[in-house]
Order: structure tokens, then sequence, then C-alpha cells
């Protein structure tokens, strides 16, 4: 077995692509944590998947899907799980009969209104640690990327 070169080792563990990871992994645990003490200790990181990606006024679970990345039966499983725990409700698409409108529900819209909060509270966290004008470019320059 060829062993791998130090340079390789480097780029592997330090490439942007993973510290991009990292973070946004880190960012995402201490988002739920906060979450949870603030009551909404059922919502797991797998769940955000489908509440991040469902519009406030309610879509399709093929739409959720393609927002998030995933199949339409993963998201379907996302779907009846958060239905179960009362933080969506599936009612039959305006639209087409042959499918279904997900939306948010009080409990659904009363956890948006906490996650929104936890953003608040890490974003000044991050503006302590990295000082008000690099958190500023920091979300600049991210931008700036996704918009690429």
């Amino acid at each position: 077995m060829t062993k791998l070169s130090k340079d390789l080792i480097e780029m592997r563990d330090n490439n942007i692509g993973r510290l991009f990871q990292h973070a946004a992994r880190c960012y995402s645990e201490q988002a739920l944590s906060l979450l949870h003490e603030r009551g909404f200790s059922d919502i797991s990181l797998y769940h955000t998947v489908l509440i991040s990606n469902l519009s406030s006024t309610g879509d399709q679970i093929t739409t959720i899907a393609d927002k998030a990345g995933i199949t339409k039966q993963a998201m379907g499983q996302l779907v009846n799980e958060l239905e179960k725990k009362g933080y969506i409700r599936k009612t039959q698409s305006p639209v087409d009969k042959r499918s279904y409108l997900i939306q948010f529900t009080e409990r659904g819209q009363d956890a948006l209104r906490a996650a929104y909060e936890v953003k608040l509270i890490i974003e000044k966290e991050y503006a302590e640690i990295l000082g008000e004008s690099n958190a500023k470019k920091l979300r600049n320059l991210l931008q700036k990327l996704i918009n690429h």
C-alpha cells in the first residue's frame, strides 16, 4: 500500500471545502443545542434538512427534496416524522390533486421563531469572536462565493 504524502494529507485535512463543512457542522450543532434549550428537543439535525428548505407558504415534497438535494423518498420520511411530531401538516395540494402541500403548523412556526432567535445569538457570538467588521466581511464573502 502506497503511503500518502505529507502535502496530500495536509490538503485533505485543511482544504477550504473541509473547513466550510466543519464550520457549518459546528454552527448547526450549536443552533440545535440552543433550539433544544428552548423546548424543541425532539428536532434532530436530520429534521433541519426539511425545516430549512420548506417555504413559509408551503411546498410540495418534490420541491423541498430538490432544494435540499435529497430523494423524494427521503424527504417523504422526514415529512412523516415531523408531521407525527406536530411541526408540519400534509394536505392535498390545491394545484395537483396527486400530491401533498407541506406546511408548518403553529408548533412549526414557533420553532421557526425560536430558530430565528438562535441565529441572532450565534451571529452575535461570531461578531464577538471575529470582530464586527470581520463578521460582516465574512458574510459578504460567503454571499459572493454563493452568487458566483
